[in-house]
Order: structure tokens, then sequence, then C-alpha cells
């Protein structure tokens, strides 16, 4: 009973969580670079005394290669200052050789921000390549290596290939890593170059995403079919049902992974499975088993076929195992898609690096990271379940309006913001009503029958608050109290309006009048699908204050809710995973160091905003 309690608590507190990792995603933003440097995250703000904005990697690290004997081969980088390599980043491989040994001179050691600390490089660097077994000439020499701008700029791994003549000292310059084609480098290469070390990166990382509201969804999802069975489940089964919806949601996931690192950002599998029909259909079936939960009919399968499903395993209402990781795997699809700079990040290296393996691989492994607590929660929560009886009932319609819920969180992104405001209002003063929580304690008085009602009051209230922000107009359903004493909202009519490009030439006659009128130039990428973009949508660009800001600025809109082949372009052409996101360009040029991916607080924009001009 105490652990139910906790899981209730928890899904209470869904509207109200503001995370550490929401906090990362309003507090970093992700700098991208050209197409032929891969993508680069913006990890603090950038504060070097000597530039504003770190330069291209090639600039930063210039790198050659040259053979000093027929065994041996001299890699150099040219580093500029205020720039370090990683020494453990660095990595080598041949093709048509062997590389004995690589020698390397003492490095320095360096507090790193980020990953504690590191043995770095921040002078020009000269590392001694030691040869056998050689079969051909020139060798293909893959590099791999990454670095930092001292202002806060890390780049992405870098791989990079440089022809060497061992016969003399012709030096070739090195190929982006876009122009490897890595698939001709052997499996085993791969894992060593870092496969395992990725693999629990990505699952710690899916352990951060855990504990966004991209992950909330789910846990009524799980929760609910386990309860809908007839008979309250095992512990085991519970935990062996958890475990197969998480492992068939991270088996979608890897395969976004492999899609992407296979077709690059041609193929934006999410973005597909986010279209409205798509989504009302899913949003039906969570309709059709809130009802269910509610008593008015049972969900099963025809008395023929149960009865051969019963020689297999015991009749389940809620669910069976298959049926459960069908629910999984669309749920990473469907309920779930955000583009938090975590994931972002990742898709972005995935994309750079064109392996559909690791893509695959690394995506998994973040998957199983995000299904930990769904598995402590849903799993191991059971065994405090209400056993058969009047409270089974009312666990069955609390589960009931949590599927409702979630429905509504699939139609949140197409609906009108105060239509959806409305329904959510509804939805959090009815519910506590439909459960009782006015009626007299005729049960035994406990701690946990108070503790019962207690909830149900403060959704009630959490309901109340709601209705006040649909007669105000709109505002942060997750921060509805602050939305109603602090936030600064203007009339619909006089919110700044975006231009919204439709073609490339649009695009460029926008980016043009920032040379002709020396102002700034702001891209906004949306997408109806995209919750977080509607959430900017009706709390920050709502705001008085930015829209104050935006006054003398220009803006536009390249609206990517349709995946067709211009808005597919776009993200490439920008190496964006998807919305939210919103450029910079000043005098002709993207200011590519300013970026901003996912959410971002009105303050935090207009200051944006004006450190800019």
């Amino acid at each position: 009973m105490k652990h139910f309690f906790s899981i209730v608590l928890f899904l209470l507190l869904i509207p109200f969580s503001q995370t550490w990792a929401e906090t990362l995603n309003t507090d970093s933003v992700l700098s991208q670079s050209s197409s032929a440097e891969s993508s680069s995250l913006l990890l603090s703000d950038n504060n070097s005394k000597n530039e504003k904005h770190p330069l291209p990697v090639k600039e930063a690290f210039e790198l050659k290669a040259l053979s000093v004997d027929g065994e041996t081969v001299a890699v150099t980088w040219l580093t500029k200052n205020n720039y370090y390599l990683y020494k453990d980043k660095i990595s080598f491989v041949a093709e048509g050789a062997r590389i004995e040994s690589a020698i390397f001179p003492k490095a320095k050691l360096k507090e790193d921000e980020f990953f504690g600390e590191v043995s770095i490089y921040d002078e020009p660097l000269e590392v001694t390549l030691l040869l056998s077994d050689i079969t051909s000439n020139p060798i293909n020499l893959i590099i791999k290596h990454q670095g930092c701008w001292s202002g806060g700029v890390c780049y992405p791994p870098q791989s990079d290939t440089i022809k060497v003549d061992l016969t003399g000292s012709k030096i070739y310059s090195s190929t982006s890593s876009e122009q490897i084609n890595t698939s001709e480098l052997k499996v085993k290469e791969k894992f060593r170059q870092g496969g395992l070390a990725l693999f629990f990166a990505a699952f710690l990382a899916g352990l951060a995403l855990s504990w966004t509201p991209c992950v909330y969804p789910m846990i009524p999802i799980l929760s609910g079919i386990i309860i809908g069975q007839k008979q309250t489940p095992s512990n085991l089964k519970a935990v062996l049902m958890s475990l197969a919806f998480v492992f068939s949601m991270s088996i979608a996931y890897g395969l976004i992974g492999a899609t992407a690192g296979f077709f690059g950002a041609g193929i934006n599998l999410q973005a597909i499975m986010q279209t409205p029909w798509v989504l009302v259909v899913f949003s039906l079936i969570f309709i059709f088993l809130a009802f269910s939960m509610f008593g008015f009919y049972d969900i099963q399968l025809p008395s023929k076929f149960q009865n051969k499903i019963t020689n297999l395993s015991n009749k389940q209402s809620g669910g069976n195992f298959i049926g459960v990781s069908i629910m999984g795997f669309l749920s990473a699809l469907i309920v779930g898609p955000c583009v938090t700079p975590f994931l972002a990040t990742a898709l972005s290296y995935v994309i750079a690096g064109g392996s559909a393996l690791k893509g695959g691989i690394s995506l998994f492994a973040m998957g199983l990271g995000m299904g930990v607590p769904l598995i402590i929660i849903c799993g191991w929560g059971v065994n405090a379940l209400p056993k058969a009886g009047p409270w089974m009932e009312s666990v069955k319609q609390i589960f009931g309006f949590f599927m409702i819920a979630v429905a509504l969180y699939l139609l949140d992104r197409i609906l009108n913001p105060l239509v959806s405001l409305m329904i959510w209002a509804i939805l959090f003063t009815y519910a506590p009503i439909k459960i009782g929580i006015f009626k007299n304690l005729t049960q035994e008085i406990n701690i946990w029958n108070i503790l019962f009602k207690a909830l149900g009051l403060i959704m009630f209230a959490y309901g109340l608050l709601l209705w006040l922000l649909v007669a105000k107009g709109g505002g942060d359903i997750q921060k509805p109290l602050d939305s109603i004493l602090y936030g600064e909202t203007i009339e619909q009519s006089k919110i700044n309006k975006f231009n919204t490009i439709k073609n490339e030439d649009q695009l460029s006659s926008e980016i043009t009048k920032t040379v002709n009128s020396n102002k700034l130039l702001i891209v906004k990428f949306y997408a109806d699908w995209c919750i977080t973009c509607n959430k900017l949508e009706r709390v920050v660009f709502s705001n008085k204050a930015v829209n104050e800001a935006l006054k003398d600025t220009l803006t536009s809109t390249l609206d990517v809710t349709d995946n067709n082949r211009f808005n597919q372009s776009m993200l490439a052409r920008f190496s964006l995973v998807g919305p939210p996101a919103l450029l910079f360009f000043k005098n002709g040029l993207e200011q590519r160091p300013y970026r901003i991916i996912g959410e971002i607080s009105a303050e935090e924009l207009v200051e944006h905003i004006n450190n800019l001009r």
C-alpha cells in the first residue's frame, strides 16, 4: 500500500516537475558547426578573453601527417591558443599497415569542468607512429581526436583520413568524417575504438533523460497495463512485463539510431510518427483503454482464441507480453519524442558518424537507461497494489484517468492551446470528484485513507488553478501559479508575428536582409506535434518582455510539421535533429555558438537577444 501511494504521488507531480535534466535543457545550448565539421555542444557561457566565438574545428586544430622514413609517420596538430586536445580521445588506425606503437609527449593535467581530471595538450602536438606489416603505399591513416575551446565549447569527436606516402615526405590533406566510408572499417575495430564505453555513456545519458517529462507519460501506460489484469500479477510477472515494455522501447530507440546512422538526417522516424492521424488514432486507443478501466466493458479475445492461449499462459485482461511489447515500441515513437540537448547531441553524432551499427547500439542503450525507473516503479511497485475488492476498482479508475491524461498529452500537439488547457482543467477537477475525495470517510480512518483524500484535493486545487489560467487566456500548465502571479502575457493580436519560410529563396532573402538592415534575424524551427514548441509559443513568445525584445529584430519560422523533402533538407542543412531550435543571423552569417536547442525561459531568451545585439 505504501508503495502504491508513492506511485500515485509520483504521477501527480508530473505537471509540477522541473527536474535537473530540464534545467540542463534551458541552461545549455547546442552549437553545431557546418556539415563538413559535424556538430558541437555549447556547454557553458562564452567567456574567452581573446575570442567571442570558437574557430571551426579544422582551423582550431590544423592536422598534418608525413612520413619520417618508410616505417615511421609523424602526426602533427597545429593547435591554436585557447584550444586543447584530450589525450585519451586521440587514436589511430592504419589501412595498409599495422601500428606497433604511438609515442606521445608528456601531457598536462587539467581539472576539466565536464570530465574531471584529464590529460590535455594545449600547444602544438606531434605524435610519432611506428609501423609494421606494411602491405600498401600510400597508406590511409584514420585519426580520431577531440578537443575544446577554453571559452566553453567542446567539439564532437572528429575522424579524419590522411593519405601518407611512406616513400617520401608528401603530405596529403585530411578529409572530413563525413567523407569516410565507415562501413569499410571492421566491426571489431569499431568496438575497439570505444564501443563498450559508448554503450555505458549512452546508458547513463538515458538515466538522466528518464527524469524528464518525455518519460513520465509511459508510467501510467505501463502501470495501467499491469493493473488492468483480472488478477493482480505476481511481483515476478510484473517485473517481466516491465522488462518487456522497456526492451521493446529500447529497440524502437535503437531503430531510430540505426536509421539516423544509415540514412543521415534524411529520414526522421519519430517525425513520421507524429502526423495528426497517428496521434489521433493512438489517443483513441488510450481513451478506449481508459473506458475499460472505468468498467464499461472488458477487453478480451474471443473465447476460441482465449482457450488456445490459456494453454500457454494465464488469461490477461490488460495485456500479455506481446501486447505490452508492442505498446512499449509504439510509446517510444509516439508518446515520448522530445528533442533535448542530450538526445539532439547523440543523434547529431550518429548522423555525422554515418554508422548504423553504432547509432543503433548507442540509442538502444539510452533506451535501457530511460527504462530503469519504469521497471522500478511499475515492476516492483505492483507488490503493494490493493488486492481484489473495492480498493481495486478505485485504483482502476485512477489509472483510467491517467490513460485519458496520456491521450490528452498526445492531442496537445494538435489542439488549440486554450482548448487543450480547458480540457486539462476539466480532467483535474472532475477526476478527484469521481474517485470520491469529497465523500465522508466511511471506511476505517487511517493514514493511507487520509493521504488518498489529500492527494485528491491537491489534484482538485491544481485543476482550479488551471481554470484561472483559462480565464487569464493561457499560461504555463507546469507552473500555473507562476503564470497567474508573475506571467506577463499580452493579447494574441499584439504578439510578434514570425514570417513563415516556405522555400530556400525566402530563407536567403531573410538572411540577406540582415546585411542591408544590420538587424538580427531569428529563425525558429517549429512543429505542431512538438510539445516543447507549443509550450514556447504559449509561455515564452507570448511574454511581454520577449515581444519587446523582438521589436527590433527580424523573425521567421521554419514549420517542419510535415516530414517533406524541403523540411528534411532544412534540418540537414543546419545539422538539426528536430524542433525546437532557434538560430540567430547577423550580417548574413549564422551565429552558431548562440544557437538554442530545446527549452528556454522568457528571461533567458531576452538576455540572449540583448547579448547578440
